[in-house]
């Protein structure tokens, strides 16, 4: 879930100049002179009502909804980024006046204390083992700035990362880039997801129309097919900003083995206003996705649409199972099977149930009809110690006129994880948004314990968690799990190999993303921050089973200093993250992105840009 906002940009370290805005909300104009920040409804946590019964995850049951996912037209991504472009308008400071709350688990305190790291983490690594390099990636600039400029500065940078046949694709919340495997940018500029998807733009600057907003992106390489999948969601609004009461998911899917090229489109209406659950409208929120032999699946949080177009609450997770060949195919005219998995909060592991993506020579499974993974959390206290394994089995049924898939799930104990209660602090430095407002240096949000990634083969996950360091003071850690899943026929169930804890005393480590190739060597990647520490990219090497030294592939310049911590938009507590990302390419090596802030240019509301690391194992 990102937050947006309407904006001017500059370069580099500059004057922060008085403007006047005009705010629609709630059906009233208000007139404001601020610095340079425009104006981000509050941040508030979404909660579902009343604790869940703890009933045992199960089987769940599919429902065939082919004919939603409908094709539309065929883009090339090389001509869009090469059409001219004329300089972008400032007419219009209109904000979009959605509110974009932090979408987050039904979760309730536990009041048990935290967890003391185990002595044993590993330690920041001065002389780093693994051959590493990497380079910078996407930028807030250069999101904001894409389509001419028709777009709204965003924050936290969710992040997409797909890699294979020497190219690595990157998309960050409303813009992509593709990129050869030295940094080198093999478009003559970034893409808006808006054009992307065929959309209108977020905001046309000059009319001060209002379009389509897609955000959340992911991003996946399938190396059976040699094909590009791309993915994000929006919330829809009338021409004047007005959010309404219907929400779409896009999937685009490359037509070819170049990432540059041209891509079919399909649109799913995801409002499911009349769906059995009686829910009513919602948004597919967090979605993720993997593929296997069969199918391409994708995970989704749904919460609910008010009348006003304002978010309620969580409604329940969702799977859906879509044939990878009518993607491919462009369904010969026929929209592609899609088999939709409704999974209620009964459980409390019915909460991000994040897809496990399967590096190129480590399957794809085809035991049981074909079998992909998913693991979640156990979102109901603040302290837990158990996940949920997911198999959805049967899949190459995707192919039948009759998608018959069999989904259940297991429940394994493991070592314990906590819900983080408090913000991560930075290092002091030049802020210039937060120095105009008169506002010290923001902390960040370090998100949930949702899973937020997974890695299949020998199933990996990673999340974050709040601990006591070996000071005794509490920090932000990152968590890892392997197990071995097994299924036959009916039958299933897993265990765990290894589990362990990433952390650095004096430090935080936030939104974890693994990626282990078919030989069981890989990374974990992460935002390190703390009051001696600028946001970095960091990393650390997974070897089988063991863990290694945390690597700085990148070290922050300065401290985070976007417009979502600062007053009237938040607390103190800026958006970061939401999640990382990381891949595998056919040769094995290890491709790995997450947030960091460099001294480099930047706009007038936000600094935060990413890194992309590659890791030879």
């Amino acid at each position: 879930m990102t937050f947006f906002i309407d904006q001017a940009f500059l370069s580099g370290r500059g004057q922060y100049s008085l403007m006047k805005i005009h705010i629609i909300s709630n059906n009233r104009r208000v007139s404001a002179s601020v610095f340079a920040a425009l104006v981000l409804l509050p941040v508030c946590v979404l909660l579902a009502q009343g604790a869940p019964p703890l009933a045992k995850p199960g089987k769940y049951t599919g429902r065939n909804v082919t004919g939603e996912l409908v094709r539309g037209p065929s883009v090339n991504i090389a001509e869009l980024a090469s059409a001219p472009t004329s300089a972008a308008s400032s007419a219009g400071a209109e904000i979009h006046p959605n509110q974009r709350p932090v979408l987050r688990p039904p979760v309730r305190d536990s009041g048990a204390p935290l967890t003391r790291v185990p002595a044993a983490s590993p330690a920041v690594s001065a002389a780093p083992t693994p051959s590493f390099r990497g380079f910078t990636g996407l930028t807030h600039l250069q999101q904001r700035t894409a389509r001419n400029g028709n777009q709204f500065s965003t924050e936290p940078p969710d992040q997409g990362l797909a890699v294979g046949d020497g190219f690595v694709l990157e998309a960050v919340n409303s813009a992509l880039n593709v990129y050869d495997t030295n940094g080198i940018q093999q478009l003559l500029r970034p893409v808006a997801l808006s054009e992307f998807f065929g959309l209108p733009p977020g905001i046309n600057r000059t009319t001060g129309f209002f379009g389509v907003f897609p955000g959340d992106p992911v991003a996946l390489f399938d190396p059976e097919t040699e094909r590009w999948f791309v993915a994000a969601w929006a919330q829809l609004n009338t021409a004047a900003g007005a959010p309404l009461r219907q929400s779409r998911l896009y999937l685009a899917v490359s037509e070819s083995s170049d990432p540059t090229g041209a891509y079919l489109i399909y649109t799913l209406n995801t409002t499911l206003a009349n769906d059995p659950d009686q829910g009513g409208p919602r948004i597919p929120d967090f979605p993720h996705f993997a593929v296997d032999h069969y199918g391409l699946y994708i995970s989704i949080n749904e919460f609910g649409i008010n009348p006003d177009g304002s978010f309620d609450g969580f409604i329940d997770a969702a799977i859906l199972a879509i044939s990878k060949q009518d993607l491919i195919n462009g369904s010969g005219g026929s929209p592609p099977r899609v088999v939709r998995f409704p999974l209620p909060f009964s459980s409390g592991f019915e909460f991000t149930v994040f897809p496990a993506y399967t590096p190129p020579g480590g399957g794809p499974l085809l035991a049981n009809g074909g079998t992909q993974f998913f693991v979640s959390s156990h979102s109901v206290t603040t302290n837990e110690h158990t996940l949920a394994l997911w198999a959805l089995t049967n899949t190459k049924s995707l192919d039948t006129a009759t998608p018959n898939l069999n989904l259940s799930a297991v429940v394994v104990d493991t070592q314990p994880y906590h819900f983080p209660t408090t913000a991560a602090a930075q290092k002091k430095g030049f802020h210039p948004l937060g120095e105009s407002l008169g506002e010290p240096v923001e902390k960040l949000d370090p998100g949930d314990f949702r899973i937020v990634s997974a890695t299949s083969g020998r199933l990996w996950a990673t999340l974050t968690s709040q601990m006591l360091d070996t000071q005794g003071v509490p920090r932000f850690v990152s968590e890892y799990f392997a197990f071995n899943p097994m299924v036959n026929g009916a039958f299933f169930t897993a265990s765990l190999v290894t589990q362990g804890i990433v952390a650095q005393s004096g430090a935080n480590l936030l939104y974890p993303a693994i990626a282990v190739n078919a030989q069981q060597k890989g990374g974990i990647v992460f935002t390190l921050v703390g009051p001696n520490d600028y946001p970095s990219a960091a990393f650390v090497p997974v070897n089988n089973t063991s863990v290694g030294a945390i690597q700085i592939a990148r070290a922050g310049n300065e401290p985070e200093d976007g417009f979502t911590g600062y007053p009237p938009f938040g607390n103190g507590v800026a958006r970061w993250g939401d999640y990382s990302a990381a891949a595998v390419d056919t040769d094995g090596v290890i491709w790995m992105a997450t947030e960091y802030t460099p001294d480099i240019a930047r706009t007038s509301f936000a600094n935060w840009c990413t890194y992309i690391t590659r890791l030879q194992p």
